[in-house]
Formats: C-alpha cells, sequence, structure tokens
C-alpha cells in the first residue's frame, strides 16, 4: 500500500540474476514504441529495441561495440506468448507472437513489435532522431551516436552521408523529379561515405575516422526508420508540405492554477471525494496501523510498519530470510540499520519516510488529506494530475478520468522525482489498495508485490527494537 516509499532503500542492494530459457525460436531485431503515463511529464513513449537470439537469449542495447554477443537476458516461445526475463531483475514481459510474425503486447496500453530488416542499401532520405516525449515534440539536442554527434542524417543512397544540421536541412527529394536540394560536402568531419554489412554500418569521415555500429531498416510501410546504434532515426518529410506552425507546446498539461471551474477541471475537493469513495471512504479514517508485506525485485523480501497516530514507520528489507536492512522513523528521529550498523538518517531520508502518509491510499486518510486539498490541478491528455507540497517537498497524484489513481510521484528538495506506479488492485475490509508497485528513480526499477497486509494490528515496542538489541 506504500511500498513505493522504500524504492530508495533497495535500489543499491539489487543484484543480476540470470535465468536459462527454453524452446527458443526467434531471430532477429525487433522494434516499436510504448506509451505510458507519468506524473510529472503525462504521456511519454518508450522506443523499445530488442535482439532475439536462436539459443534463447536477447539483448536490448545495440549501443554496445559487442551487442551481436552482449546478453541482458532469455526469453522462452510457448504457445505463440514470448516470455522475456531480465537479469538486471526488471519485470518480465510478455508478447504474443501474431501470425504475420510481429509480436503483439499483453498488457499496458497496446503496442506492436515490428522486425527490422538487415540490408545492403536503402534509398535516399533524411532520418531525424525525435524526442522520447509526446509532449516536447521533435528533440533539439546533439545525442551521441556513436563517434559522430548529430540529431539528423542524410543518406543519399549511393554511398554518401552527411550529419551537418546545416548541410542537411532542405536535403529531400522535390515533386519534380527526386533531385537533392541543399548543400551536401563528401568531404569533412560530418560527412563521407557509409557501408553497410551483416547488421552494422561503417561510416568512414571524410577526415579520416572510421566508425561501425548497429544498422536495421524497417520501410515506410512499418515503422519508416533506420536503427542507428539501437536510437529511432525516422524519416524526415519534406519540408516544404510541412505546415509553418507544427510543433507542439513544451508541455502538454493545462496550468489550472486557481482551480477555477472555468477551466472545466475538477477541484481539488471534488478529485479528493470521489477517490474516497472509489477506495474506502470512511474505512480509510478508520486506520492507526497497517502491517504490509511484500516481495521485491532482486529475490528480496519487505515487511512495512506503519502508526499514523504515533508518526512512525519502519521498513525491514530481506533477502533469502536474511536481515540487510531496517530504516526506522519515529516523529523526526530516525536512523538506518545495515548488515550491523546503525546510523542516524539524513534529513532527506527522514523526509521521505514522512512523505509515506501521504501518498497512495493513505493519503486520502482525513486526517492526512488537509496538503491534498491545496493542491492545483492540470489535466494530462484525458487525465488528471494534482500537485501540492509538504514544506518544500513536492508531491503529485495522477488520477485517471476514471478517478482512479494510477500513480504517485515525490520529489526531495530539487532532487529527481520517485516515480510509483499502481496496478493489480485488491480489496479488503473495505479498502481498496494496488497489489503491485513499479516505482522508479529515473535510472532504476523496482517492482513490488504485495504478499499480506493487516489493517489496525496491534504493535509491541519489540516490533520498534533495533535489531539484536
Amino acid at each position: 500500500m506504500k511500498k513505493n516509499l522504500f524504492l530508495f532503500l533497495c535500489l543499491f542492494i539489487l543484484k543480476t540474476f540470470s535465468v536459462n530459457a527454453q524452446s527458443p525460436t526467434l531471430n532477429g531485431v525487433y522494434v516499436g514504441a510504448e506509451l505510458y503515463n507519468t506524473p510529472f511529464n503525462g504521456m511519454q513513449i518508450n522506443n523499445i529495441v530488442i535482439s532475439f537470439r536462436p539459443d534463447g537469449t536477447f539483448n536490448n542495447q545495440l549501443n554496445q561495440a559487442d551487442w551481436k554477443t552482449k546478453s541482458s537476458g532469455s526469453y522462452t516461445l510457448k504457445n505463440s506468448v514470448v516470455q522475456l526475463v531480465f537479469k538486471n531483475g526488471d519485470e518480465s514481459k510478455k508478447y504474443k507472437l501474431a501470425a504475420n510474425g510481429n509480436l503483439e503486447s499483453t498488457a499496458g496500453i497496446k503496442h506492436t513489435l515490428h522486425k527490422v530488416k538487415k540490408v545492403s542499401t536503402i534509398p535516399e532520405g533524411v532520418y531525424e532522431k525525435r524526442s522520447a516525449s509526446t509532449s516536447g515534440g521533435t528533440g533539439t539536442g546533439m545525442p551521441a551516436v556513436g563517434a559522430f554527434s548529430s540529431d539528423l542524417i542524410y543518406f543519399d543512397g549511393k554511398g554518401n552521408f552527411s550529419t551537418d544540421r546545416s548541410s542537411v536541412v532542405g536535403v529531400s527529394g522535390d515533386a519534380a523529379g527526386g533531385t537533392v536540394g541543399g548543400k551536401f560536402e563528401k568531404n569533412g568531419k560530418t560527412s563521407g561515405s557509409y557501408k553497410l554489412g551483416d547488421g552494422e554500418i561503417t561510416l568512414t569521415f571524410g577526415n579520416g575516422n572510421i566508425t561501425r555500429q548497429s544498422f536495421f531498416y524497417s520501410p515506410p510501410s512499418e515503422e519508416d526508420l533506420v536503427l542507428i546504434n539501437g536510437e529511432f532515426y525516422f524519416r524526415k518529410e519534406d519540408e516544404k508540405e510541412k505546415p509553418v506552425a507544427t510543433q507542439r507546446p513544451a508541455n502538454n498539461a493545462k496550468s489550472n492554477s486557481n482551480n477555477s471551474p472555468a477551466t472545466g477541471l475538477p477541484a481539488p475537493s471534488g478529485l479528493l471525494a470521489r477517490l474516497r469513495a472509489q477506495y474506502g471512504g470512511e474505512n480509510i479514517d478508520k486506520l492507526t496501523t497497517v502491517r504490509e508485506t511484500a516481495t521485491l525485485t532482486g529475490n528480496m523480501q519487505m515487511i512495512a510498519l506503519t502508526d499514523i497516530a504515533r508518526s512512525r514507520f519502519r521498513a525491514e528489507v530481506r533477502q533469502n530470510g536474511k536481515l540487510l536492512l531496517v530504516k526506522q522513523l519515529d516523529g523526526n528521529e530516525g536512523w538506518q540499520w545495515l548488515n550491523g550498523t546503525k546510523k542516524p538518517l539524513t534529513q532527506d531520508e527522514k523526509d521521505e519516510l514522512s512523505l509515506s502518509q501521504y501518498q497512495g491510499i493513505l493519503g486520502l486518510h482525513k486526517k492526512l488529506s488537509s496538503y491534498f486539498l491545496t493542491g492545483t490541478v492540470s489535466a494530462s491528455g484525458d487525465d488528471y494530475i494534482i500537485t501540492f507540497y509538504k514544506g518544500k517537498n513536492k508531491l503529485v497524484y495522477l488520477i485517471g478520468n476514471d478517478y482512479s489513481i494510477k500513480g504517485n510521484a515525490c520529489s526531495i528538495n530539487p532532487a529527481s522525482p520517485n516515480i510509483s506506479v499502481y496496478k493489480d488492485f485488491t480489496k479488503t475490509s473495505g479498502i481498496t489498495y494496488p497489489c503491485t508497485t513499479e516505482s522508479s528513480d529515473g535510472k532504476n526499477k523496482l517492482v513490488s508485490n504485495t504478499t499480506s497486509i493487516e489493517f489496525n494490528p496491534v504493535f509491541t515496542d519489540d516490533n520498534w527494537k533495533t535489531p539484536g538489541s
């Protein structure tokens, strides 16, 4: 129910696991895009790249020199269902192998993975690396691609390329006869010749530098892109055919700073009332203590204790039954025990534990929801975002248009937010809560599955002791 708050307890002790695959039958590189919601930025796009091998392994890191042999995990194929297991402990994924050879998602927002091709020639075209955010429009940075940096690349179809934006802009086939406009120089540090091989491209620059990277092609009838070093470069349309103003706003969330009814958005009090009605109402208000047991990514187990009345919180993390870590907060006094050593919590660690009670289902408690009521409501597509502060710390709820809690985020000081997405809701004692929480700090991902939960258990002093005392 509040396990998202213990992401920071576990990320540094996650271990890598490998699982041997059985019955492998896939061979090739598949790509696609998965939509997902984030509390801070609304709808986002996750570009997916997976290279399957006949030996039952796969690799989703095609930007490495050893991409052909590097393994990110293993997969099985049974009854047309492809099951992926990641070495780093990420949540396993499933796809359905369709009759046309595509891989169709089985969970979340539907998406399709197409198989891209190894080619020896490609048609003339300009390809552009685009942002992974639907709210930000096309990318304008200069991300590194192997030994060169560019967000545009032009192939003339005859073995020559350029990555210089000033050279590439305006280079495209015209309606008259497919001639190339704009300037183009074969010799220089941003242009030269290319050669396509076995899933690779070799670029020879005019200044003598040579670089080799993974390379695959998808025709206009499918993804219409080239995959260079694992990065998506989409074929760029002729600028003459584009409207003058096509760029989307930098943020697709419409602000509701004054929560005026004229905006068409609900007020915080209205959101709170609808959420309480859906998740337990007065039954939530009856909570005084909670004990939750869950399994975590990396073969770990967690027991979380919450005493609302006394503002007490405790998290115990074990691996294979061995106690690894305890963090505890009592009011504004807190400590950490790690492998026999005890030390005080920093203020940021205290804040993160304290903020647990203002998120998820607990955040709807009458004694805890006063901060929620001070929030600002904005729109994220068809969903709602409510943002509020406790002191200097920022909290966010992502709420569906059906008044479901999709996720939370909290940011301590200016740090990157910890984001949690909730799934698999169930009901106990009149309270509906998520059994699965996927949490991320932007770099690492933690999946937590609740195995048991107790509402209003009786805690004794022994529950709050330092281990070994």
